[in-house]
């Protein structure tokens, strides 16, 4: 069941305006204009989902972290969601719980004429996951810019879902005021989202430098706690279910992190907080977890 009719978002409909506000808040937060434009359609989208594609959608992932149970540290370029399921669900069930997301996708063009989607809701892995890509014509690249929505059908959460606050960082150049409200939206507890970067960080086949830069940030800046019981428990419980790789924190590993944090990382992060990573920190972090949990 779909729910009201979404939130009008319309603040790009005014192209001098926009172009403003893209300019001041690059100016006092630090981040380029171009990926400030990027997280204002990231949330003109996650309005229009939350509203059109069904009440089991739950937000998780990293744009979660950020925009939700955190300060906007990191600003990122992919939507990622979960449709809680028992680990037995077939093939067919699943894909009829992803019909409210088509179905919703189906209608972007005319519902918000600043997106449009070049990849249809596609499956993958087994039909546990489902992904889809939308595009928007940016005032600040002159070219087209994209965001990756991705669907979860895998796992059921292990905590309730949570009623939270997503926040974006557009600022108005008169006020310094927020531009847009912050949407009210289901999303995962924080200490699963911060659970299933762990298992990430341990276990993802391709390894991504964005999250040993999460759990980091989390441990510096937010007061996580990772040698806490309830968050090893939910990592020992996330790195069971059926599907992971092995838990992996080998030397090749990180290497293979260090290679990225040129082009993978410091182009979403503000240059100081870029200078104040340490990856070697960050990577002792998830290898004590992986100790942990084995």
């Amino acid at each position: 069941m779909s729910k009201a009719k979404p939130p009008a978002i319309t603040v790009h409909q005014d192209v001098q305006f926009f172009r403003e506000a893209l300019r001041f808040t690059a100016a006092q937060s630090g981040f380029t204009e171009r990926l400030i434009e990027k997280d204002y359609f990231c949330t003109v989208l996650l309005a229009y989902l939350d509203a059109t594609a069904g009440a089991d959608l739950v937000f998780k992932g990293g744009t979660c972290l950020t925009k939700v149970h955190s300060e906007l540290y990191r600003l990122s370029e992919d939507l990622d969601y979960t449709i809680p399921v028992p680990f037995e669900t077939s093939r067919a069930e699943r894909s009829r719980r992803v019909e409210s997301v088509k179905a919703a996708l189906s209608q972007v063009k005319q519902s918000l004429p600043a997106l449009r989607v070049v990849e249809p809701l596609r499956e993958a892995n087994n039909s546990t996951q489902y992904v889809a890509t939308l595009a928007y014509s940016s005032i600040i690249s002159r070219k087209d810019e994209t965001i990756k929505i991705k669907v979860s059908l895998r796992e059921p959460l292990l905590m309730p879902i949570a009623k939270a606050h997503a926040r974006t960082l557009l600022l108005d150049p008169v006020s310094n005021t927020a531009v847009v409200s912050p949407l009210s939206l289901s999303n995962i507890a924080k200490t699963e989202a911060f659970a299933e970067k762990f298992r990430a960080a341990l276990s993802r086949r391709d390894v991504a430098i964005r999250d040993f830069y999460d759990i980091d940030h989390a441990v510096q800046k937010d007061g996580l706690r990772p040698k806490s019981d309830e968050l090893i428990g939910q990592v020992k419980q996330k790195i069971a279910v059926p599907g992971n790789h092995p838990v992996n924190i080998s030397d090749g590993r990180l290497t293979t992190l260090r290679a990225q944090l040129e082009h993978q990382l410091r182009s979403v992060l503000r240059e100081q907080d870029f200078a104040e990573f340490d990856l070697d920190r960050a990577f002792s972090i998830v290898a004590e977890m992986g100790k942990a949990v084995e």
